[in-house]
């Protein structure tokens, strides 16, 4: 048997092994920490919901009886990541007996992320060669965007809808080229399954093919005459060329969209629909949405605007696609060179995800995978018009580049490392949540502010009024986030104990009323739950739930409050579908202004913000001397200032002082730390639960304490 040279094995294979170590880095950057829990707040809702489709041999219930309870909700429809991860992990525990299901989650996503890599290098390769393949997986598995969302622990959606936009778009490419049965299959099959996972957003990939059907004669058409010099249109060709595309990809689409039809998902008219009424600002977002920060629109043109998308997606991969790709298009108009159809659609791509990204930070994830591409192609194209230069050309350049890609490596580890470290389950957060799984029963709810929600339903197994599965009120037909934000917000702002409780007493128990609207909309399917409880029961014990991530939150329950502080308790029920413009014109909100300790003077007097307020001592009593130069305020005195003292509070009132600021300064009782809050922030009950303990409360009982969290069992 002759054997073949070594060398030339390795240099034929040398793609695929670059691409197995790019595998493993994209792996091993996600798991630079791997919590002993699941992180953060949405991948608790995925850990539950799998753990569901696990437990119950995939046969999910139709009704989640914890989230935004009561009643609570129906299951979502796209249930693609779940049974994922519950067929998956039955596969692995058949090879690795001692993994439980929480460790398989944990590294989950670590894993999913280094495959990506995989169809990301089939569809940079596809469209130009193994260089354009490889950078483009480099580039995918490394954006700063999908690493953040995707080390251990963190797992959702987010993972799977990179994975499924590479896959995707190269089993179309593919079906379009070579146009064969199987390749079709498989384009229909991995379509569905992305939009099995991802909502409405699955479509996107089938979309921006759509797009590029009508824009490739305008394209033609243009080219054409950049090209002759005059206006002249070769219907032949353009006609040809569109049958090879448009053929292939409407077989896909309805392929799709039949079988979608059948299994019960939305359809590419409503998906269309709804992308077309959310981007032009005709539907009503939830309110929820005007806080969340990565859905605030972003200004390209501005440094601060470009920075964000560069920080998010990578710097060179971001200058590649909205630089390096239009002057390759226009490199090739200029040479008098058919711009291919891959250049068109990765244009087109870059374009459709780039105005996303322009409605939220959201969205970077999307544009980093046409960035990506965008990139790889560029690069892959640069090497196809060097290769043949003095290799000292082709040496420089990428050099250069290379020089990017390893800074690039360097920052995901910081990244990730920096990203892990921020997500997993607080120390104190653990204990209160064990203390309420030990001290509640299937008759308890869990009210908070609605963030919280997806750790306190999958840690303990309790009720929540609200969580990050934000419910509309067509869903939640008894009330959505729309409401319950508000209510949350209020009784968290307001100093009032009776309208408080009245606004929380709604959550324990439906009226005969609100039962029979959710048996109208859902039928018997409220009572098929993995607890098999009724959701009409009444509840008997609700605990509330004051943090310490509230201070840093507190100017949005203090916004979204604005219209029941307006026109009243009693008048609430027209707050909760009053449109969000309402709240962008008339709503306010109110910080705490927090200042850590900076020094002593030359007295001893401690200093807070390098100046800002001093705590000075005069006949046994600290006062807080306040000093903004900027604002005009020199030497005022802060009205009231507590600090603690072995737990005790010490008060002190300066009323009778000319220069004084209303309000209340708080000192922590480290003396690290002090926050000043206006006169309405220091009655607030959420003042008074968590920086007083509770005292001077009569309807909110404290039952549990550490050091970022009070539980109060709230009495009706």
């Amino acid at each position: 048997m002759k054997l073949g040279n070594p060398l030339h094995t390795i240099r034929d294979r040398l793609d695929l092994i670059l691409l197995l170590a790019i595998i493993m880095l994209g792996a091993s950057v996600r798991m630079v920490y791997v919590p002993s829990t699941v992180a953060d707040f949405d991948p608790w809702w995925y850990f539950r919901h799998s753990e569901d489709a696990l437990n119950y041999g995939l046969n999910l219930p139709k009704w989640d009886i914890l989230s935004y309870a009561p009643p609570g909700r129906p299951y979502i429809q796209f249930m693609g990541v779940e049974y994922m991860l519950a067929i998956t992990y039955k596969i692995f525990s058949v090879f690795i007996k001692n993994m439980s299901f929480m460790q398989f989650f944990i590294l989950a996503p670590a894993f999913i992320s280094g495959i990506s890599a995989v169809p990301a290098y089939l569809v940079g390769r596809l469209m130009s060669n193994k260089i354009a393949g490889l950078f483009t997986a480099i580039f995918a598995v490394l954006a700063p965007t999908f690493i953040s969302y995707s080390v251990s622990g963190y797992l959702d959606s987010k993972a799977f809808v990179v994975l499924y936009s590479f896959l995707t778009i190269y089993l179309m490419m593919l079906a379009l080229k070579k146009q064969k049965i199987y390749y079709y299959i498989a384009a229909v099959l991995a379509n569905v399954l992305f939009i099995y996972t991802w909502a409405g957003g699955g479509w996107y990939p089938l979309m921006a093919f759509m797009v590029f059907a009508p824009m490739l004669p305008v394209f033609r058409i243009l080219e054409s005459m950049v090209h002759q010099r005059k206006f002249s249109i070769d219907m032949t060709h353009i006609v040809t060329e569109l049958k090879k595309m448009i053929i292939p990809y409407m077989i896909i689409l309805v392929s799709v969209n039949v079988i979608t039809q059948i299994v019960g998902l939305s359809n590419v008219l409503q998906a269309g629909i709804l992308s077309a009424l959310y981007y032009t600002g005709i539907s009503q977002p939830l309110l929820v949405n005007i806080s969340v920060a990565e859905l605030q629109k972003i200004n390209i043109f501005s440094s601060s605007g470009f920075d964000a998308v560069a920080n998010q997606v990578g710097l060179i991969t971001t200058v590649a696609t909205l630089i390096g790709l239009p002057l390759l298009v226009v490199y090739k108009l200029i040479k008098k060179e058919q711009v291919r159809l891959e250049e068109i659609f990765l244009f087109l791509f870059a374009l459709i995800t780039f105005y996303m990204i322009l409605n939220g930070i959201r969205f970077a994830l999307i544009f980093s995978v046409a960035a990506s591409l965008s990139a790889g192609y560029v690069i892959g194209n640069l090497y196809d018009h060097i290769k043949h230069k003095p290799i000292v050309l082709m040496a420089g350049i990428f050099g250069a580049v290379m020089v990017f890609t390893i800074l690039l490596i360097s920052n995901a580890y910081q990244l990730a490392n920096g990203v892990s470290h921020g997500y997993g389950l607080d120390p104190g957060w653990k204990e209160a949540l064990d203390w309420v799984k030990a001290n509640s029963d299937n008759s308890t709810i869990v009210a908070t502010w609605w963030d919280p929600g997806h750790i306190i339903a999958g840690y303990t197994g309790n009720k929540v009024v609200a969580d990050g599965a934000h419910c509309p009120d067509s869903e939640c037909v008894t009330g959505g986030i729309n409401m319950r934000i508000q209510d949350m917000a209020y009784v968290l702002t307001t100093s009032n104990e009776t309208e408080a409780t009245s606004l929380l007493k709604k959550y324990m128990q439906l009226t005969p009323d609100e039962c029979n609207k959710v048996k109208s909309a859902y039928g018997d399917r409220i009572y098929d739950n993995v607890l098999h409880q009724d959701p009409c029961a009444p509840l008997t014990k609700m605990y509330f739930i004051a943090s310490n991530d509230l201070i840093g939150k507190y100017y949005w329950p203090r916004y979204f409050s604005s219209c029941i502080r307006k026109f009243g308790v009693q008048n609430a029920k027209s707050c909760y579908s009053i449109p969000n413009s309402w709240f962008q014109k008339n709503a306010q909100g109110t910080n705490y202004l927090q200042l850590s300790y900076s020094s002593r003077d030359n007295a001893g007097n401690l200093i807070y913000g390098n100046g800002v307020i001093t705590l000075a001592q005069k006949n046994n009593q600290i006062v807080p001397i306040l000093n903004i130069p900027d604002q005009g305020i020199s030497n005022a005195i802060i009205q009231n200032i507590v600090v603690f003292n072995n737990d005790q509070a010490l008060s002190f009132s300066y009323s009778n002082v000319t220069n004084i600021i209303p309000g209340t300064l708080f000192v922590d009782p480290s003396f690290q730390a002090v926050i000043y809050m206006d006169p309405d922030t220091s009655q607030s009950l959420f003042t008074k639960m968590f920086f007083y303990y509770g005292q001077g409360l009569e309807k909110f009982k404290p039952v549990f304490t550490n050091s970022i969290i009070r539980i109060y069992e709230v009495e009706f």
